[in-house]
Order: structure tokens, then C-alpha cells, then sequence
């Protein structure tokens, strides 16, 4: 809905719980017109990722991130999702267009990414 409405995203993340339950994550920095820098909140979003999977409150998790992806001399949108496990994190990047009100992506991941064994 958000590439939809403005044509990119705030960072986001979601979370399978240690009790195998999706859990959506945000993070909140105050800011003066509402937008702080996508960097910070990558931070923030990175850093709590870290601290419950340490704490072993997650069994991994997601952070998606609206980035540039350059071949070829050519510029596309695309979806960086960043996956975190206890000591590994894998990068998959997505591209998209946006045309005739949806959200289309044209490749498909690099590799399969495993959350502990839950499919």
C-alpha cells in the first residue's frame, strides 16, 4: 500500500517469536516533521533485531528496505529484505515497478532462507 500511495516505503521488519508467532516490528524516532532518516531507523530497527534474538525473545527476523539498485549503468527501485538469525544475516534485494496501480517484482530470491527450521 505505502509504493502504492508514494512510490517508496519506510523501513519495517517482522519477527517469528520464539512461541513461532509472526510479530510486525517498527521503530519510532521522534522527529520534527515526522520522517526521520531511513539510516536511523535501519539502526534502530537492526539494533532491537539483535538485542531479541540475543535475548532469544526472536528466532530470526526481517527488516525490508525501499533502496536503488544500479546494473548495467541503469537505476531501479527495489526491495532490500535483511534477514537475522542468532550470528548469520542474509540480503536478498527484490526489483519493482510500479505501473496500472500495482506493485509488480521481476525477479525472484538468490537463495532460500531457512528461520531455524519453521517453513
Amino acid at each position: 500500500m505505502f509504493l502504492l500511495d508514494a512510490g517508496e516505503f519506510f523501513p519495517f521488519g517482522s519477527c517469528i517469536d520464539s512461541d513461532n508467532k509472526i510479530i510486525p516490528i517498527g521503530a519510532f524516532i521522534e522527529h520534527e516533521n515526522d520522517r526521520p532518516a531511513s539510516l536511523e531507523v535501519i539502526s534502530l530497527l537492526e539494533s532491537g533485531m539483535h538485542k531479541e534474538l540475543e535475548q532469544g525473545r526472536y528466532l530470526c527476523g526481517a527488516i525490508a528496505v525501499d533502496v536503488l539498485l544500479k546494473e548495467n549503468e541503469k537505476t531501479f527501485d527495489a526491495m532490500q529484505i535483511r534477514f537475522f538469525e542468532i550470528g548469520k544475516e542474509y540480503v536478498e534485494t527484490f526489483k519493482y515497478i510500479i505501473e496500472e496501480g500495482r506493485v509488480e517484482f521481476d525477479n525472484e530470491p538468490n537463495s532460500s532462507f531457512n528461520c531455524n527450521g519453521v517453513a
